[in-house]
């Protein structure tokens, strides 16, 4: 647990020496307060989150392969992979101490957001129990983005590669779930559940789903331990 901790600690300071953590910050807060202002100028005379959680949840699409495709990539690059694999440490402690780094940047990330409720609070009466769902949901979305992220990230020594297979491999989870509309059948059914959007639904709707939450931690077990055979792999290439 000490290695792991060790190397998120390295990671976290790695993010906020370079602009990458500030840019990505700016661009989620900004988008987001935009979205939020368009809302109430909009008249809707509601102090609702719910539209705007599923901005965000795109959003975090968008964010994560951004903070997760340096992870491994630019180690290997460089070739202080090399380093730190001759360190007594195991592959998994490598990965998941990237891993939590990248995490914790983007629950400063929600933190921040947090300013959007409270203004509502300050003039109406929002739906506490809407947005603490709201926000189990994109902290859940951000432990499988990032997973996925920091797969992409272990296949390729080049950050723009690993930026774009992360986005193309979350596109197809956020676009998969079109396929089980206005049909039905085996397909579909599967295209439904294996959707992004489908299964954080409910949390934007102040529902803590069972089957929603297993399929974001199960994703992101499953990408995490791609991640360290990858990881694996290149130590013994």
């Amino acid at each position: 647990m000490g290695n792991i901790l060790t190397i998120a600690i390295r990671e976290i300071r790695s993010y906020f020496v370079s602009p990458l953590a500030y840019v990505a910050m700016f661009f989620f807060i900004f988008v987001s307060g935009f979205i939020f202002t368009l809302g109430i100028l909009s008249g809707q005379g509601q102090a609702d989150m719910r539209p705007l959680f599923g901005s965000m949840v795109f959003l975090t699409l968008l964010v994560a392969p951004v903070l997760t495709m340096g992870l491994i990539a630019r180690e290997t690059s460089s070739g202080s992979i090399e380093l730190l694999m001759s360190k007594p440490v195991r592959d998994l402690e490598v990965m998941l101490g990237k891993y939590l780094g990248a995490f914790v940047v983007y629950l400063v990330m929600l933190l921040v957001s947090i300013e959007f409720p409270l203004m509502y609070e300050a003039w109406g009466n929002p739906d506490w129990g809407v947005i603490a769902s709201g926000y189990i949901g994109l902290a859940l979305c951000g432990l499988a983005f990032l997973a996925i992220g920091t797969f992409a990230s272990s296949v390729t020594d080049n950050q723009i590669a690993a930026w774009l297979i992360g986005t193309v491999l979350l596109l197809f989870f956020w676009l998969v779930g079109f396929i089980g509309y206005g049909g039905s059948g085996l397909v579909p059914e599967i295209a439904k559940r294996l959707s992004i959007y489908e299964s954080f639904t409910d949390f934007g709707q102040g529902i803590v789903d069972g089957k929603s939450l297993l399929y974001f931690l199960s994703m992101a077990v499953i990408f995490l331990f791609m991640a360290v055979r990858s990881l694996e792999n290149r130590r013994t290439a």
